[in-house]
C-alpha cells in the first residue's frame, strides 16, 4: 500500500468524512427483523447487508458491476423469505403448467394451446384458499414493453391492442397487491385465470400471482412455482425466470421427451448455468412421454441419447447422479387417468384418453388402469420431492443460503482486489508529478483514438457492405422481373 500525507486540507477533510461513514456502517449493530428466524442466517445477513451499503457509496459503487449488486439482492431476498421454492422452468408448452396440475391434483394453471404463463405463479399451502396478485410498476412495464417491441413481438403486441389493454394500462400499474379469498374450488380456478390467461386483459401487467391452497401436499414453507416460458418472444418476461432460477432452492427443467434438440440443450445448459453448477438441485423432467408413436420403447431409446449429454460437465458431471435426476413423466395422460370415472364420450378429454392407450396397445383399459397409471411416474416425482427435497427442505434452505453467501463472499473479496489495483496506481501516478500524469494522459488519449479509428472503420465497412448488398438486390430484382 502507498504511504503517503494530504498536502490539500480539503482532500483530508473529505477523506476523514467519506471514512467515518463507511466506520458508521461497520459499527451500525442493527439487525433486520426479517432475517431473525434463523441464527446463521442473521449473521451472514447482517454482514452482507453492511457491504451492500458500502459498496453502494460514492467513489466505490461506480467500480462495482450491476451482476454483483443483483447477487447480493437475491442473496438478501433468500435470506428475507425462509420459504423453500421448488421452481418448474422450461421452454414455451413443455408442459410445466400441466405437470402442476398432475402435482396438485387439480387443473388450477391454464394449459390452454397459447403460451399461457406470463408472470410468476406461486402455489404454497394456506389457511383459507386465495389468489394474491402484485402488479408492476411503471418502470417495470416500461422495460417489458421496450422488450417486447425490440423482439418484434408481432403476436404480443398484436393481442395486447386487440384486446384494447393500453385503455386498462392506467388501472393497474403501480397499484398495491390485490388478495381475493375464494368460497369454492371453481372460483378459486377462475380467479387465477382471470389473472393468468393470455386472453384476459389484465393479465399483460400482472407481475406475480401466489395461490393459497387449503388443500396442498407439501407442508407449509414450501412453494411450487410456475415460470414464464424461457424462449417467450418478450425478452423481459423470459429474464424474469433467469433471475428467478438463482432465488429457486430447487428446479424442475420440464423438456419434451419427443426430442432433445440444440434448442433444449441450451435451456438445460442455461439452467445449470444459472443454478450457480449445483447439480443436486436440478431435475430434468422429460415431459409428454405419452406424445411418443411407442412410448414405453420410445422412451427407452431417448433416455440413452439424453444421458449422453446430462453426464457432461456442463450438466450433471456424472453419469449416476444424471440418471437419479432424470424423470420422464406423461402428466396429461395421469390427468385423464384420474378423472377416468367421470369421462363421457360427449368430452373431449375421452377421445383424447382413447387415443393414447392406443399407442400402448391396449383394449380394456380397466385392465391396464394401474400399469398407466404407474408409467405416468407422477407418483414416482411427487416421492423424489417428498424424500429427497421436502424431507429436508430446512436443511437444504440454510446450505442453499450458505453456498450463495461463500460465493458473493469470493466475488467481492476479488472484486475489491482489482478496486484496490486500480486505486493505488491512481495514487502513484498523483505521487509521481506532473510528467508522469501528463504521460498516462497521453497513453489513454491514444488508445481513445485508436478504438475511434476502429470504430469509424467498423462503421465505414457496414456501410459499404449496406450497400453492396441494396445494389445486389436491386439488380437481383432486375433479373427477376425482366424473366417475368
Amino acid at each position: 500500500m502507498v504511504d503517503f500525507k494530504f498536502k490539500c486540507e480539503d482532500a483530508r477533510k473529505e477523506y476523514e468524512t467519506k471514512l467515518a461513514n463507511l466506520q458508521k456502517i461497520v459499527d451500525d449493530n442493527s439487525v433486520d427483523s426479517a432475517f431473525l428466524w434463523n441464527k446463521t442466517v442473521e449473521k451472514y445477513a447482517t454482514k452482507m447487508k453492511k457491504v451492500n451499503s458500502i459498496l453502494k457509496s460514492e467513489g466505490i459503487s461506480e467500480q462495482i458491476t450491476s451482476k454483483m449488486f443483483k447477487d447480493i439482492d437475491t442473496f438478501l431476498k433468500k435470506c428475507a423469505d425462509p420459504e423453500f421454492h421448488i421452481a418448474l422452468v422450461g421452454a414455451i408448452k413443455a408442459g410445466k403448467s400441466t405437470l402442476i396440475n398432475a402435482l396438485l391434483g387439480c387443473e388450477y394453471a391454464s394449459t390452454k394451446v397459447t403460451p399461457e404463463t406470463a408472470a410468476l405463479t406461486k402455489f404454497k399451502k394456506g389457511s383459507e384458499n386465495y389468489v394474491k396478485v402484485s402488479f408492476y410498476s411503471r418502470l417495470e412495464w416500461d422495460a417489458l414493453w421496450k422488450s417486447a417491441n425490440e423482439a418484434k413481438a408481432t403476436v404480443f403486441l398484436e393481442e395486447y391492442a386487440k384486446l384494447g389493454a393500453e385503455n386498462d394500462k392506467d388501472k393497474w400499474l403501480d397499484q398495491d397487491d390485490k388478495k381475493i379469498v375464494c368460497a369454492s374450488q371453481k372460483a378459486l380456478i377462475d380467479e387465477i385465470q382471470k389473472w393468468t390467461s393470455s386472453k384476459s386483459v389484465c393479465h399483460y401487467f400482472v407481475k406475480e400471482v401466489e395461490v393459497g391452497l387449503e388443500e396442498f401436499e407439501l407442508p407449509e414453507g414450501v412453494v411450487l412455482v410456475d415460470t414464464p416460458g424461457l424462449d417467450d418472444v418478450v425478452e423481459y418476461r423470459s429474464n424474469i425466470t433467469r433471475h428467478y432460477i438463482d432465488r429457486a432452492n430447487a428446479v424442475l427443467v420440464c423438456v419434451k421427451s419427443d426430442a432433445l434438440t440444440g434448442q433444449e440443450m441450451a435451456t438445460i445448459y442455461s439452467v445449470f448455468s444459472n443454478t450457480r453448477y449445483n447439480p443436486q438441485k436440478v431435475y430434468i423432467i422429460a415431459t409428454q412421454v405419452d406424445t411418443l408413436n411407442r412410448p414405453r420403447e420410445n422412451w427407452i431409446e431417448q433416455q440413452e441419447e439424453w444421458l449422453k449429454y446430462l453426464k457432461g460437465k456442463g450438466a450433471y458431471g456424472s453419469i449416476e447422479l444424471a440418471k437419479k435426476n432424470l424423470v420422464p413423466v406423461s402428466a396429461y395422460l395421469y390427468t385423464l387417468l384420474k378423472d377416468y370415472n367421470n369421462l363421457s364420450e360427449d368430452d373431449d378429454k375421452y377421445w383424447d384418453l382413447d387415443s393414447i392407450i392406443r399407442k400402448f396397445r391396449i383394449k380394456d383399459i380397466n385392465e391396464k388402469y394401474q400399469e398407466l397409471l404407474d408409467f405416468t411416474n407422477i407418483a414416482l416425482l411427487k416421492n423424489k420431492i417428498q424424500q429427497e427435497i421436502v424431507l429436508n427442505y430446512k436443511k437444504l434452505l440454510l446450505e442453499d443460503i450458505t453456498e450463495s453467501y461463500e460465493l458473493c463472499k469470493e466475488s467481492i473479496k476479488e472484486t475489491m482486489i482489482k478496486v484496490k489495483t486500480a486505486q493505488e496506481e491512481i495514487i502513484k501516478i498523483s505521487l509521481s508529478g506532473i510528467e508522469e500524469i501528463k504521460k498516462k494522459q497521453a497513453e489513454y488519449d491514444v488508445k481513445y483514438k485508436e478504438a475511434e479509428q476502429d470504430k469509424k472503420e467498423l462503421e465505414d465497412l457496414l456501410k459499404k457492405l449496406k450497400i453492396a448488398t441494396t445494389q445486389r438486390a436491386n439488380e437481383l430484382e432486375k433479373a427477376i422481373m425482366n424473366l417475368i
